[in-house]
Parts: C-alpha cells; sequence; structure tokens
C-alpha cells in the first residue's frame, strides 16, 4: 500500500501585510499561479522574496483578498502538476 503524496502547494498561506497582503510563492509555482491571478483581472506587484527559492506577491488592494482566496484555493485542490 502506498500512500498519498502530500499536496505539494499546501505550503501557499494569504499573510497580512502593511498596507495589503501577500503571499510566498516558491518559484516553481510562481508562474503559474501568476498567470491565474492574470486571468482573474487580479493586479499585484512580484518581488524577490527575502526566503530563498521563492517569491512574493503584494496585494495592495484588500477588498481583493476574498477573489484571492477563492482563486488560490481552487489552485491549490487542482490535481495534477
Amino acid at each position: 500500500m502506498t500512500l498519498p503524496k502530500r499536496n505539494e502547494r499546501d505550503y501557499l498561506e494569504i499573510k497580512e501585510s502593511a498596507g495589503g497582503f501577500s503571499l510566498f510563492v516558491r518559484q516553481e509555482h510562481a508562474s503559474e499561479l501568476s498567470a491565474l491571478l492574470s486571468q482573474y483581472g487580479i493586479t499585484y506587484e512580484r518581488k524577490k522574496s527575502m526566503a530563498p527559492g521563492g517569491d512574493e506577491l503584494f496585494f495592495s488592494d484588500v477588498t481583493l483578498k476574498p477573489k484571492v482566496a477563492v482563486v488560490l484555493e481552487s489552485y491549490k485542490n487542482v490535481k495534477g502538476s
């Protein structure tokens, strides 16, 4: 019997930030998540993260938070790679 693989996108969480909110995104997920957010018309600023291997997506418009949360959950729950 084999155990199911851990969802590699579970680390994605919205964090409160001064003037808005942000997401830490590993480099292997940054481009596809950025494209998905753009499809929904969600604007953000992509910055190099202080943590190695990732970027920070910063959202200054807090009214977008519920929309970003829905898109993020759909991205985290998608099957496959």
